[in-house]
């Protein structure tokens, strides 16, 4: 006489505990980074399937977000339409110049405007402008709420290096916020708007 094995049902149970309450977060951050809702699905959803697969190597229950987050930015990457899509954004040079022509040195001002709205449209069109690391430094802290040694696990850099980047992230997206303010004005034949409440 033969029974089912009991494993299967275990596993389905501890992928659901460990799994199942990221999802929302994990299709948040890919939506971000693909732009695409249904790439943004499939990607997760590949996500699901490689950690499903690898689930025996999460010895450490505690870090399962870290591990998710890490697997779908491994998903992310290996898309060629992706890297396509970066190499055209705005130049490093051209955001911080913006930032610094328009704010000067209130860059600590104008970032906790940007942090309060990050949900916002024109902080997402900023924040797909940024070249992949910053972008994904400052999502991961500053959106999804990561500390540094977790977002340092997800992306592979020391902590250090990391740091750098959050904060020149965030230089990036103040001066790409900033940069489509001044386009916008312009187009509609205004003045921009800075965070001083003037104009240049």
């Amino acid at each position: 006489m033969s029974s089912t094995p009991p494993q299967p049902t275990d596993r389905q149970a501890r992928f659901d505990a460990l799994i199942l309450p990221h999802l929302d977060r994990l299709l948040a951050f890919a939506i971000r980074r693909t732009d695409v809702v249904a790439d943004a699905e499939d990607a997760v959803q590949e996500a699901c399937v490689r950690a499903w697969r690898s689930l025996d190597e999460l010895r450490d229950t505690s870090r399962a977000r870290a591990w998710l987050y890490r697997i779908l930015r491994s998903v992310l990457g290996e898309s060629d339409e992706r890297a396509a899509r970066r190499r055209q954004l705005v130049s490093i040079t051209r955001l911080e110049t913006a930032h610094e022509e328009l704010v000067g040195g209130e860059s600590e001002a104008l970032f906790d405007e940007i942090a309060a709205r990050l949900s916002g449209e024109e902080v997402r069109a900023a924040l797909a402008q940024l070249p992949e690391d910053f972008a994904v430094a400052v999502e991961l802290h500053d959106i999804d709420g990561f500390k540094y040694h977790e977002i340092a696990e997800i992306v592979g850099v020391p902590i250090g290096t990391l740091m750098s980047r959050i904060s020149r992230g965030r230089r990036l997206l103040g001066g790409a916020v900033l940069a489509n303010r001044s386009a916008a004005a312009r187009a509609a034949g205004g003045t921009p708007r800075t965070s001083k409440g003037g104009s240049r």
